[in-house]
């Protein structure tokens, strides 16, 4: 069975589903795994991913991984000769991590004859940021063979002071004089906290690293998933506005801010000045707003605000969902609301059952606490 087995591909789309277990114990036991070439995986933990490089995979060239989360592992490689072997190594991570320096850098550090290299995560908690002169001294200048280095990263370290701050040439320079284009923006959030995100141009990942109201904007054709996530300040019409444009394709977004805005589209008088203003997103399915301020149900949901077309699945508050509906009667978010075929509700199970259906006569509707 499987003898001839040389690609093997497998993902789950859907972030709220966790990686099955059975492929990876198929991975490890099966015979044949001395022919795979291409391994393109999603896995829970990044022990997964280590005991994924330690088996029999000695003719492995390309190793594509999205782990769920790392925490802190005691596992070694031993078998190195599948790490020597690797040619094209691509990390994803969906949470945010304290791990960087000790697990993923040393693992880095030992594929010396990579030529194609990707990198997405967040760092929490360290004491530097991952800017250009990192990227370069730390992975670039070890990986002689390297050709293609794509990158999107996030760090968060504490920063007593917002004047403490890297300049445009710690992080972009290095990076600059090597003949990498790059795209960042430095932020300095609450309670001292201070954020660079800095990512390779042209961007040609689907998914992107959690994005505030610093974010400079761009034209990012290839990203489908999208989180911005602020969650003390803000986030204003415009910004949605900058989104649109710079997302143009984008299909799954979440927005998570506890903070009202400040300036209400419903308040507009001038009635050109609001048409006018109107964001489209022509392809987005599925909104998340289980972690975002009312206005913002608002903000997007609203037909005098956002069109969204397409949007067919929506994660929402059910308190927040009945006031921005007037208890499911108004026209007004009916419009964005029509194509639903999925709605995800927390909080309140007591609804409304005449208004909601007749509102939604189509949704397959389940409640989360």
């Amino acid at each position: 069975m499987f003898t001839n087995l040389i690609y093997v591909h497998f993902g789950l789309n859907d972030d709220f589903l966790y990686a099955p277990t059975s492929l990876i114990d198929f991975l490890y036991t099966t015979y044949y795994a001395s022919n795979i070439v291409h391994l393109n995986v999603r896995v829970r933990s990044f022990d997964d991913c280590l005991c994924l490089l330690d088996r029999r995979f000695t003719q492995l060239h390309t190793f594509i991984v999205q782990v769920d989360r790392i925490y802190h592992t005691s596992m070694i490689i031993k078998n190195t000769e599948t790490l020597s072997n690797l040619k094209c190594f691509s990390l994803t991570l969906f949470w945010a991590t304290l791990e960087y320096d000790n697990l993923i850098l040393p693992l880095l550090h030992q594929m010396s004859f990579l030529e194609k290299l990707t990198l997405s995560f967040t760092i929490r908690d360290r004491i530097s940021f991952i800017d250009g002169n990192h990227l370069v001294i730390d992975i670039i200048s070890k990986k002689p063979y390297l050709h293609t280095f794509i990158f999107d990263i996030v760090t968060n370290c504490a920063i007593a002071d917002e004047q403490l701050l890297p300049t445009s040439d710690d992080v972009r320079c290095p990076l600059i004089q090597r003949g990498y284009n790059v795209g960042y923006y430095i932020d300095y959030l609450y309670d001292s906290i201070g954020r660079c995100h800095i990512y390779s141009l042209p961007f040609t990942m689907e998914r992107i690293q959690d994005i505030t109201i610093k974010f400079p904007g761009g034209v990012f054709t290839h990203v489908r998933h999208l989180v911005v996530h602020d969650f003390f300040r803000s986030i204003e019409h415009d910004f949605f506005l900058l989104i649109s444009q710079a997302f143009p394709l984008l299909k799954h977004m979440t927005v998570v801010s506890l903070m009202e805005q400040k300036k209400k589209q419903s308040n507009k008088s001038d009635e050109y000045e609001e048409t006018s203003s109107i964001i489209k997103y022509s392809h987005l399915t599925t909104l998340k707003l289980s972690q975002a301020h009312i206005d913002y149900a608002k903000e997007l949901l609203l037909d005098s605000n956002t069109r969204l077309p397409c949007l067919n699945k929506l994660y929402i508050d059910y308190e927040k969902l009945a006031n921005v509906t007037e208890d499911f009667t108004s026209d007004a978010a009916h419009v964005n609301c029509a194509k639903l075929k999925n709605l995800i509700l927390y909080g309140s199970t007591n609804i409304n059952e005449t208004n909601f259906f007749n509102y939604f006569p189509f949704v397959q509707c389940r409640f989360r606490s």
